[in-house]
């Protein structure tokens, strides 16, 4: 059974979504002023939760379902507005309709990967999924959020907000979904380690209007909790929980799941072996004079470090031969 109510008020409009579905109840309520620029955003919404409805009351749900065109459309409202207020009352209302969506019975069924400016990643068999977006500022720092949804014999939805965290032990700690630092993931890899599953992330952060970030990241399932961050990284430094690389705001940095060429030692040849590991450009300073002020650092050139899963960790490669060769499919 589903409600919807709208409610004209002085300073704006007030609507209220009830919907009752498998002795569940899902309660929303959405206000927001009625400037010009939200006239569109209060019609998607009517629109998106008469989808929720249909969706919530259907047996079969299409792959191709049209929620995700209302919900692109929705979407496309928070880069459209001109200030900061406007892009994070356009995204709360989003938000709060995406997680209705996903937590409908049916909602694993839909790809949910053609939603404008959304990006979505998942595991091997679609039952780990995580969608992030962010929401650019005026002072050039950005505001992420997400959801990740796990499906085993009922659907977990995990919503995700970023929050200030603790940058002197970034690469060493690890998050809760509470907690969560905020970064776009572009990229899921899976491994098993024991009889553990752990997902790898490769993400992007603007981090600040002076140099962006990219991000390895591990999130797993403990004891049914969601944690990013395992101490998994071998590298020149110790063992780390995530890689950081921060590079200059105008330069772009590789970091990708590739099938290239390592050299490995056997008994007293070295031999070149082809395998899947992540690589990425080795980043060093403009001028020697910057070094240690990760802000100026740019990619070295035709210089490639990677990392390989062996035994449960990865492990620092470096120097990889990357060549454009016919890539398997994984």
């Amino acid at each position: 059974m589903a409600h919807i109510s709208i409610l004209f008020q002085k300073v704006g409009i007030c609507i209220r979504r009830e919907i009752t579905c498998n002795n569940r109840t899902f309660v929303n309520k959405f206000e927001f002023p009625t400037s010009s620029e939200m006239k569109t955003a209060l019609l998607l919404t009517v629109f998106t939760l008469i989808f929720i409805t249909n969706l919530c009351l259907s047996q079969v749900v299409r792959t191709n379902s049209p929620i995700q065109d209302s919900l692109s459309k929705q979407s496309s409202m928070i880069w459209k507005q001109k200030t900061d207020s406007g892009k994070l009352t356009a995204n709360d209302l989003f938000f709060a309709n995406f997680e209705s969506v996903l937590e409908t019975r049916g909602s694993e069924l839909v790809a949910f990967d053609s939603i404008f400016g959304i990006t979505r990643v998942a595991s091997d068999d679609g039952k780990f999924r995580i969608f992030t977006w962010n929401v650019p500022l005026s002072d050039g720092s950005n505001k992420y959020f997400g959801f990740i949804q796990i499906t085993h014999d009922s659907s977990i939805v995990i919503p995700l907000k970023s929050v200030n965290y603790d940058q002197s032990n970034f690469t060493v700690a690890s998050y809760t979904p509470q907690s969560w630092y905020g970064a776009l993931y572009y990229k899921l890899i899976q491994e098993k380690t024991g009889d553990k599953t752990i997902y790898t992330l490769l993400g992007w952060d603007g981090f600040s209007s002076e140099s962006n970030r990219k991000i390895i990241e591990i999130v797993s399932v403990e004891n049914g909790n969601i944690v990013f961050g395992l101490p998994v990284f071998k590298t020149d430094q110790g063992v780390k929980s995530r890689i950081v690389l921060e590079y200059a705001e105008k330069s772009n940095m590789t970091l990708r799941y590739d099938y290239q060429s390592i050299n490995v030692q056997k008994r007293k040849k070295i031999k070149k072996e082809y395998t899947w590991l992540i690589v990425m450009d080795r980043l060093i300073p403009m001028d020697p004079s910057l070094k240690g002020l990760l802000k100026y650092y740019v990619p070295a050139g035709d210089v490639y470090d990677g990392y390989i899963f062996r035994n449960g960790y990865w492990v620092l490669v470096e120097d990889v031969e990357v060549a454009n060769k016919e890539k398997k499919v994984k």
